[in-house]
């Protein structure tokens, strides 16, 4: 686990210098906010593209290659960006970025799901998310002010940090792998719990259909976190003011992520998923608001502290989504439920920086917000309609 957790930190330090960064390279190249948008859309359609195929592309090339192969992928675009003159040219490095990225989330939600029981996944996950996370605190907001202040070619070199991680990969994978032997050899031996069979495309279709109600709700809160990393350079008019919103933001997401661990073993997940949705709303319109400036000098407080509750909202999200997918899922298939589960993660990362992008183009931020906040209310009211209903039958 500690290699594990050491290769996720270095990974995803370049994924999340990257968000706010490359949206910002650019427009500094001369796009509008749509092409902006459309550079994280471009790397979560590549994510997805890849993670679709990680499971298979695991099984014949290993462990310790697929997470080194992914560590390479993150890390070598962001020092190639330094030389990008087109807009074309950073679009493309964005889609080699998400193949990468590809790799390391599925690979590393599925060793979380395999080397850990049930009763001990929302602490486990926890743990994996203040790794995704700690970075992410960091680099994240200052990488703007990083790219402002020592220029963009600086935070792409910081972005190339996920090369540090190959050989935390290289090691991370030998253990898992070993853990995987060492399960296949107790099960054919007798002397322990057989290993747990792959499902087969039946249960996988079964398992796909039951996985929706935690998929929903987690594709309309990371839409929300999608807008929020890509334009708050742009939305929040002054530098310090976007680094205070993008730490906040990060850090309730981290501590919510790890804190939430333990209440979801103890009580169930599912409970936690609406009220999720709910305090993602109250974020999103209070973000609106400060947007429209209409509050005048209760606009930076009204940014700061959307982005607290949509943070909060953001990592507690993270974790009960993933433990119910895994719980709905059943334990043949936590393949599928991770796959599923990362797809719709960075789906709605995607759609959410390149529909805000289109929409902020054609009116507003401000508008865009809104409709936010209304996708989050839509999804909760429907969520809660299924469930009575489902319990009533």
């Amino acid at each position: 686990m500690p290699a594990l957790l050491a290769m996720t930190t270095f990974a995803f330090a370049g994924f999340a210098v990257m968000l706010p960064v490359a949206p910002m390279h650019m427009v500094a190249l001369g796009g509008d906010e749509f092409l902006a948008g459309l550079v994280n859309a471009v790397l979560m359609a590549a994510t997805i593209l890849t993670q679709l195929v990680v499971e298979r592309m695991r099984s014949w090339m290993g462990w310790r290659v697929s997470l080194a192969l992914a560590c390479l992928l993150l890390g070598l675009p962001a020092l190639g960006e330094i030389l990008a003159t087109a807009p074309g040219q950073v679009l493309a490095l964005a889609a080699v970025r998400g193949i990468g990225f590809g790799i390391v989330t599925v690979s590393g939600s599925s060793a979380v799901g395999a080397l850990f029981p049930p009763e001990r996944r929302g602490r486990a996950i926890g743990a994996y998310g203040l790794a995704v996370a700690g970075a992410q605190l960091v680099l994240t907001p200052i990488s703007p002010w990083i790219a402002d202040q020592a220029g963009l070619p600086v935070a792409l070199a910081v972005a190339a940090l996920p090369l540090v991680g190959i050989p935390f990969a290289l090691a991370a994978g030998g253990a898992i792998a070993k853990h995987a032997r060492a399960a296949a050899e107790a099960g054919a031996g007798g002397t322990g719990s057989a290993p747990v069979p792959h499902a087969s495309p039946r249960e996988e279709r079964r398992a796909l259909a039951r996985l929706w109600p935690p998929i929903l709700a987690l594709t309309a809160v990371t839409c929300a976190g999608g807008a929020i990393t890509t334009f708050t350079p742009q939305f929040v008019p002054d530098a310090v003011l976007t680094v205070v919103a993008l730490f906040l933001y990060t850090a309730a997401a981290a501590f919510a992520r790890w804190a939430v661990g333990g209440p979801a073993d103890r009580f169930g997940a599912d409970r936690f998923i609406l009220p999720g949705l709910a305090i993602a709303a109250l974020g999103l319109g209070s973000i609106a608001a400060g947007i429209s400036g209409l509050l005048g000098s209760a606009s930076p407080v009204l940014l700061i502290g959307g982005a607290v509750l949509v943070g909060t909202a953001f990592g507690t999200m993270q974790n009960v989504t993933l433990v119910r997918a895994f719980e709905v899922a059943g334990e043949h298939a936590k393949g599928v439920a991770s796959t599923a589960w990362n797809v719709a993660f960075d789906a709605g990362t995607g759609v959410g920086a390149l529909a805000i992008g289109a929409l902020a183009a054609g009116t507003s931020f401000t508008l865009s917000f809104l409709a936010l906040t209304a996708l989050c209310l839509v999804v909760a009211v429907l969520l809660a309609v299924v469930r009575r209903a489902t319990r009533s039958a």
